[in-house]
C-alpha cells in the first residue's frame, strides 16, 4: 500500500507590529504557506490570548479580503504570493480595529514534521480584548500611571471651570456638557481597568503563547 506524500510547502517567518500602541507590541511567528487566512486569523488570536472573534480584514498588493465575505472563504496564505521583505495589514477585530503591519522575514523550504505554527519571539503583551482599540488602551494606560485623581469629578470639574474662565469669551463651547462628556469618558476607562486588572504591557511569554497555539492544533486535530 502507497502513503501519499503531502503536498510541499513553504514555512513563512512572519513579524507583526502593532501600530498606534506604546510600548511596541510585536510578534515573530512561523505558520506553513498553505494555510488559509481564517486559519492565520485563528492563530493570531491564540498566539495573542484573544478568545473573541470580532471577524478580520486583510490588504495586501493593493486588494482587500475579509472574514465577511464567502468568496474569500478558502483562500490560502500563499495565494498572496508573498516575497521577503513584503508587508500586508492585518485588521483584527472589526469592532476594535487593531491595525497590524506584518512583513515577511523569511520564506523556507516546509517540513512535514514542522508543520505547527510556533510563536518565535515577541516584545510586549497583547492589549487586553474589548477595551476600546488603540486609543482605548492608550487611555488605560494613561490613567493607571497617573493614579485616580485624573478621572477624579471633582479635579474634572475644576479643570473644567478654569477653561471655561480662560477661553468662555473664545469658543462656542458648552463646558457643562463637555464636563458630563469627560467624565463619562474616564469612567468608562476605571470600569475596563476594573474588569482586567493592572495592566503589564512590557510582559511577554513566548512559552505562554505556545502553549496556546498548541492547544489550538490539538483541538482542530480532534476535530478530524
Amino acid at each position: 500500500m502507497k502513503h501519499t506524500l503531502p503536498p510541499p510547502f513553504k514555512r513563512l517567518i512572519l513579524r507583526a507590529v502593532l501600530n498606534d500602541v506604546s510600548p511596541i507590541v510585536a510578534r515573530v511567528f512561523s505558520i506553513p504557506d498553505d494555510v488559509e487566512i481564517t486559519a492565520l486569523h485563528d492563530v493570531f488570536l491564540s498566539m495573542l490570548g484573544w478568545q473573541h472573534d470580532l471577524g478580520f480584514v486583510i490588504r495586501v498588493h493593493g486588494q482587500e479580503f475579509n472574514s465577511y465575505q464567502r468568496r474569500f472563504r478558502g483562500k490560502r496564505v500563499r495565494d498572496f504570493q508573498l516575497r521577503r521583505q513584503e508587508k500586508l495589514l492585518y485588521i483584527c477585530n472589526t469592532l476594535d480595529l487593531w491595525d497590524w503591519e506584518i512583513r515577511v522575514l523569511d520564506i523556507q523550504e516546509g517540513s512535514p514534521d514542522d508543520r505547527d505554527p510556533k510563536c518565535l519571539d515577541g516584545r510586549g503583551a497583547a492589549p487586553p480584548e474589548h477595551c476600546g482599540g488603540p486609543r482605548g488602551y492608550r487611555l488605560m494606560l494613561k490613567r493607571q500611571a497617573a493614579g485616580p485623581q485624573i478621572s477624579d469629578p471633582a479635579t474634572i470639574g475644576a479643570s473644567m471651570k478654569l477653561l471655561a474662565q480662560v477661553y468662555g469669551d473664545e469658543l462656542n463651547i458648552d463646558w457643562q456638557y463637555f464636563e458630563e462628556v469627560v467624565t463619562t469618558g474616564w469612567k468608562s476607562v476605571e470600569e475596563r481597568l476594573a474588569r482586567t486588572g493592572p495592566l503589564t504591557p512590557t510582559r511577554f511569554s513566548r512559552k505562554e503563547a505556545n502553549e496556546r497555539l498548541a492547544a489550538l492544533m490539538q483541538q482542530r486535530r480532534g476535530r478530524r
